[in-house]
């Protein structure tokens, strides 16, 4: 299915009842990244997976990729949907962007999950913080290029989870130009340091920050930092994981996120194995 959001075109996969969750995927991803998790929450929640602006088989403009202007139009994706309140549950850049959306209309939001959340550093400048513009040009094109090639071996498709046309099965994010200038704006617009000081201190939604233990991306030691900066934050390591636990250990990811769900006023519990 597709909503609209902002004159964009979002795809969006929905199923289950209960509370509302929504999941946001991370940087050069889509919604298929939450396929073992969805599967497991929709035992006890109406779930719902997007594709963020930008990427997965969503509208790509050539512009719009900041961090609250995603999350503005995750908010207007929500109303197309007739959500009023979810659980926003994001991972990576997604992460920031659910954030984001909890600073922007906390009434919106009822829990935060944030998974591995690019909220506290630049990944692709690491060790180049001073680097010119002419240097961080060409990290975001290198970034993009590679992101971009990656696409033609995991792709925006998996017909054997997600049904869909055939004018949507035929394209191809790799031979996508707009796909590319999407990749480069999102790195030269997102603030992948958004929750910085004063914005933790005002995220008083209750959130759950899960962790790969060997995340070489942002290490976990950041994460514990950032859950000691936020006043509602409950923080889990998962073992044996890297930057992408819902995708390498999705039965815990999910059974992580079904015990927050129950630790919310109203909410009922559920066996996600």
């Amino acid at each position: 299915m597709y909503v609209t959001a902002a004159g964009l075109r979002l795809r969006a996969v929905r199923a289950g009842s209960g509370p509302a969750v929504v999941l946001l995927h991370g940087y050069g991803e889509s919604l298929l990244a939450w396929e073992g998790v969805y599967d497991r929450l929709t035992r006890q929640a109406d779930v719902v997976a997007l594709d963020l602006p930008g990427f997965g088989l969503s509208s790509k403009p050539a512009t719009g990729y900041a961090t609250d202007s995603l999350a503005t139009k995750v908010l207007l994706a929500m109303n197309a949907l007739g959500l009023e309140r979810a659980v926003l549950v994001g991972h990576s850049l997604g992460g920031a962007v659910a954030a984001a959306a909890a600073l922007t209309a906390p009434e919106r939001v009822r829990g935060l999950v944030l998974v591995d959340p690019a909220v506290v550093a630049e990944p692709w400048l690491r060790g180049a913080e001073n680097a010119s513009e002419r240097a961080r040009r060409a990290v975001r094109h290198s970034v993009a290029q590679y992101v971009a090639l990656r696409m033609r071996f995991s792709g925006a498709h998996n017909p054997a989870w997600l049904a869909e046309s055939d004018s949507d099965l035929a394209y191809s994010a790799s031979g996508d130009p707009a796909y590319l200038a999407a990749l480069q704006a999102v790195l030269r617009e997102f603030d992948f340091a958004y929750l910085d000081h004063e914005r933790a201190r005002l995220l008083r939604t209750p959130t759950l920050i899960i962790w790969g233990a060997y995340d070489p991306t942002v290490s976990v030691s950041r994460g514990r930092i950032l859950a000691a900066s936020l006043p509602t934050a409950e923080f889990r390591v998962v073992e044996r994981s890297w930057h992408r636990p819902h995708v390498e250990r999705p039965t815990e990811v999910a059974g992580l996120i079904a015990e927050f769900l129950a630790s919310l006023p109203g909410e009922g519990t559920a066996d996600t194995h």
